[in-house]
Formats: structure tokens, C-alpha cells, sequence
């Protein structure tokens, strides 16, 4: 649920703060007072893409911060992105004069699609753009699929991993199946291997490698400053024998306390000797063998030779090795391999078709529900008359298993159902995806938020659309922008929208309307500027009716 929503610099807004409830809430005001903007705004916290006309003229920046009650789905995304998680989620958005943009999620820097992923699992926009995405097929599927819920997401994922192994077994066999290989070829191959295979790459230790080739080639000037170092230390001058000298003398002097640090700088010594002896060791023969800095300088050339040929890491030389083992396989046993391809990819395939089937049927056992679901509300929305349906045909496998699924309506009785973009008026098709959206609300404590969903109707229609956003309500927190007093009378909440015109700018007042001003603003809906007492009486009648 939406709790509050700040906005700054956001096209003409300076600066607003609002504070939603649960329940119904409409936003009315005249047009272009700027209903759709706060939309707009909420819009960009869901993920939506950012312009650089949002922000306000003359400022630098935008900012848009929404509060929303969190729930149990969303902490568990927000613990996977390791994003601190409470019973309040915090999303806001910065917007730049040059287009760009910063996201935060519980004051935790994060990424649009992150946003996405998570703001949909909380908010639906319902607007004239959505309804138009009734238009593509694509569509009709999403909307089959999302109304199916967990059972079908889980069968799906296991289609689509068994789905994925299938299309790469089935590439696989394909390039076998059409490359010819010649002698040329196969020994060509042999020679790939044999030169990866001199490495041995399978156990080698890139790191340690590197390092002692550092050490390796940093020797000679090592040694160099080594044998400085000792001759510092160690010389007759050096400082370890003026050390020593230093603590004879020190030993003569007869006080217990400076006896004691005598022996705190006799340990000292020994100590620092030590460390000495193993610097020095470094200088040994036995750490610098030539032989053995020529064979790391060979292979550091070799193993840099492979990268260029065979890919920019040991990883993808090992890759690369592995496709030269079946390459060379296949030439060695080719009908075993082919035959052996062939079993796994008829099983594969088998596999994948199985839980295809059980997708299509749990996907034509909702559609009956949905469809009949969608009809009933379609005749509250005073269409008795639509016939509205999911149009199945099977396809190859793909990615969403062997379904292309089409809506068709019938708008008149007799009528043959067709694709319901050929058919349905604007008024019908924005009650269809209205009935659509009500039939497919599954989460509760959500927010669905209404664009002027009521375009194109007028009269009873509306009234009906009001009284079944207000049935959502109940279980959903309902925005809803609405130029109809028949559908805004049905609100528990009522905010006005207006333009105020200020010196040399322009900027949006939203006022928190009372039961009686709220009746003034129906009445004003109904009538225009001018209020009149059968406007008022109206108005008061509306909402003794729908409260």
C-alpha cells in the first residue's frame, strides 16, 4: 500500500506531499491541473523509464519518494539484494536537468531493473496505454499466465530449464550433423589439443604462476638492494656492530633499570639478526635457477599464445578444449555420438513436450474461469452482451511452451468472435481490461491505481466502474483519477487537484476535501462552474447512495 508521496521540481510541481489511506481515493480536478503528473511521478518509482523534461523548469533536479507498507514477498526480494528490509519500504528518485537518474531502496543505491522487479510485485497502473497493450498478442498470454498464478510459475521454470537443455542439444546436433570433417581437419584438431594439453591447464594456478614470475623476473634488482642492505647492516661500520658495541657498553653501567632495558634492546638484537638471516637467504642460488626462469618465460609466451587463439582465460580455454573433444569424438565414433545425441535430445524433447502439455491444460482449465469470471463482470459493466473468450492453438516448443493465445469477443449475440482489436469500441475495450484487471486481483494490501480507466462512458457505466473499483477497495488500496462524479462519489477519500498561477510560475495545490466539500466538487463535476442547488442535491444523492 501507498502510505505518502513527496514531490519536487517534478514537471510543474514545486513542491507536495501526500498522504494516502487504504480504501478508495480519487483525484479530480479540471483538465490539465495535473492529476496525471502524480501519476506520472508514482510511475517513476515503479521503474517507469525517466525524461529529461520531468523536471521543473529553471531547477537542477527532480525528486520523487514514495512510503509504502512492505510484506513478507518483498523483504524476501530485498534480503536476496541484500537491501535492508522493515515493515515500511522507502523507494525515491532523483532525476537530473540532463536526463539522468539515482535510485534508492531503503536509502541503498540500486538499479532500474531491480526497481522494476520489486515495485511489481506492489503497485499496478491501470491506464488508456494499458488498455492499448490489449492490441498485441503477446499480451494475451501475460495476462493468462499472471491470472494462473505460483502452480503454472513453477511449472514453467522447470519447462523452460528442460527447454534450454533441449534447444542446445538440438544445436549441437545440428553442427555435428552438417560438419564434414575432413582428415585435414581432424588433425587439425589434434594439433589444437595437443597444444592446449602441453600446459596442463586443468590444475594450474594462474596466480601462483604470476607471482613467481614476478619474483622471478624481479631477482636480479632485488639482489641488488639486498646486498646493499647487508652491507649497512653487517659491514665493520654497519649498523649491527655498532649495535653490538652499543650494548657493551650498556652492560657496564651498574642500575638495575637501565639493566632491564639492556635486556629489552639485547633481545632486540637477536631478534632483528633474525629477520636478517632471512633476507638473506633471498640472495641464496637455490631461490634463482635460469633453467627454471626460462621455463616460466616459456610458459607465461605459451599460455598468452592460447588466450589469443582459444579465449581471454584459462576458463575459456578449457571450454574451448572441451568442444575440441567432442569435435575430435564425433570424428573418431561419429555413428556412436550422433546416435548417442540423438537418444538424448528425443528424451530431452520428450521431456520438455510432457510439461508443455501440462502447462496448456492448467492454462485452458483457468481460462474457463477467467473467461466466465471476466463476463460476469462485463454484465455489471452493462456489456450482457460480450462473448469473451481465450483462443488457443498449438505451436512448436517455445520459450512459453506450445500455446499462441489470442483474446476474441463477440460484442453482439450471433456475432463470430474475432480478435477483439477488430471489434471493440474504445468505451468497450477500456471495460474489457477493467473486468480483466478486477477478475485477475490475487495479492491483497496492494495498490492499484486507476488513469482515467472511465474514458469514453458516461451515465449508469460509470456508475457501474465506480462501484466495482470500490469493490476492489476492499481488499486493495484504490487510486483512481476520474473526471465522473459517478465514479468519484464511491471514494472513502477525496482529493482535489488545482493549477495555481504564481508570479513568473506555475505550480499544483492538492487540497484534502471534507464529506461537504467533497459533495461541492461532485456538484461542480456535474455541472460545470456554475453550482447549481439541483447540482448540490445531486451530488448529496450520489454519495447517500454509494457510501
Amino acid at each position: 500500500m501507498l502510505e505518502s508521496l513527496y514531490i519536487e521540481n517534478f514537471a510543474i510541481i514545486n513542491q507536495v506531499q501526500i498522504d494516502f489511506y487504504s480504501g478508495m481515493t480519487v483525484l479530480t480536478g479540471e483538465t490539465g491541473a495535473g492529476k496525471s503528473i502524480i501519476i506520472d511521478a508514482i510511475g517513476q518509482l515503479l521503474g517507469q523509464r525517466t525524461q529529461p523534461n520531468f523536471v521543473k523548469e529553471n531547477r537542477d533536479y527532480a525528486y520523487i519518494e514514495g512510503v509504502f507498507t512492505s510484506n513478507a514477498k518483498i523483504n524476501t526480494l530485498l534480503d536476496e539484494m541484500h537491501i535492508p528490509s522493515d515493515t515500511q519500504l522507502i523507494v525515491s528518485k532523483k532525476i537530473t536537468k540532463d536526463g539522468k537518474s539515482s535510485i534508492k531502496i531503503n536509502y541503498r543505491s540500486t538499479t532500474q531493473m531491480l526497481l522494476k522487479t520489486v515495485m511489481s510485485n506492489l503497485v499496478d497502473i491501470h491506464s488508456q496505454f494499458e488498455t492499448h497493450q490489449l492490441f498485441k498478442q503477446s499480451y494475451h498470454l501475460q495476462v493468462l499466465d499472471d491470472y494462473c498464478g505460483k502452480k503454472l510459475s513453477i511449472l514453467k521454470e522447470k519447462y523452460f530449464n528442460n527447454f534450454n537443455q533441449y534447444k542446445k542439444l538440438e544445436k549441437e546436433y545440428k553442427q555435428l550433423k552438417n560438419e564434414e570433417l575432413s582428415d585435414e581437419q581432424y588433425d587439425f584438431y589434434l594439433a589444437q589439443r595437443d597444444e592446449i594439453d602441453e600446459l596442463h591447464l586443468d590444475d594450474f594456478d594462474e596466480e601462483e604462476f604470476i607471482k613467481e614470475r614476478n619474483e622471478l623476473n624481479n631477482f636480479e634488482k632485488n639482489a641488488k638492494h639486498i646486498s646493499q642492505y647487508k652491507n649497512i647492516m653487517d659491514s665493520s661500520k654497519g649498523m649491527m656492530s655498532l649495535f653490538k658495541d652499543g650494548l657493551n657498553e650498556l652492560s657496564s653501567i651498574d642500575s638495575s633499570k637501565i639493566q632491564d632495558l639492556h635486556d629489552q634492546l639485547y633481545d632486540a638484537y637477536y631478534s632483528i639478526e633474525g629477520i636478517n638471516d632471512e633476507i638473506y637467504d633471498y640472495l641464496q642460488l637455490s631461490n634463482f635457477s635460469e633453467e627454471r626462469y626460462n621455463e616460466v618465460q616459456d610458459t607465461y609466451f605459451k599460455l598468452n599464445k592460447l588466450k589469443r587463439k582459444y579465449g581471454a582465460s584459462i576458463e575459456n580455454i578449457l571450454d574451448f578444449r572441451a568442444e575440441l573433444d567432442k569435435k575430435i569424438q564425433y570424428f573418431e565414433n561419429r555413428e556412436s555420438v550422433i546416435s548417442t545425441l540423438e537418444s538424448k535430445l528425443k528424451t530431452n524433447q520428450e521431456n520438455a513436450f510432457k510439461i508443455a502439455l501440462d502447462i496448456s491444460k492448467l492454462r485452458q482449465e483457468n481460462a474457463l474461469i477467467l473467461e466466465n469470471n471476466v463476463k460476469e463482470i462485463l454484465k455489471d459493466l452493462y456489456l450482457p452482451q460480450v462473448d469473451f473468450k481465450f483462443q488457443f492453438e498449438k505451436t512448436n516448443l517455445t520459450e512459453n511452451g506450445m500455446d499462441s493465445v489470442c483474446i476474441v469477443v463477440s460484442t453482439n449475440a450471433g456475432q463470430v468472435a474475432k480478435p477483439l482489436q477488430k471489434i471493440a469500441s474504445g468505451g468497450e475495450l477500456s471495460r474489457i481490461m477493467l473486468a480483466i484487471k478486477t477478475a485477475c486481483q490475487h495479492d491483497e494490501n496492494n495498490t492499484i491505481i486507476f488513469d482515467e480507466a472511465d474514458t469514453g462512458v458516461s451515465g449508469k457505466v460509470a456508475e457501474s466502474i465506480g462501484k466495482i473499483m470500490k469493490e476492489i477497495s476492499k481488499n486493495q488500496q484504490v487510486i483512481c483519477i476520474t473526471h465522473l462524479a459517478q465514479v468519484a462519489c464511491f471514494a472513502n477519500h477525496h482529493l482535489q487537484i488545482s493549477k495555481q498561477l504564481e508570479i513568473n510560475d506555475t505550480n499544483v495545490k492538492i487540497t484534502v476535501l471534507s464529506d461537504e466539500d467533497s459533495i461541492i466538487e461532485l456538484a461542480k463535476m456535474i455541472s460545470g462552474k456554475e453550482i447549481t442547488e439541483q447540482s448540490i442535491a445531486h451530488a448529496k444523492q450520489l454519495k447517500k447512495n454509494n457510501v
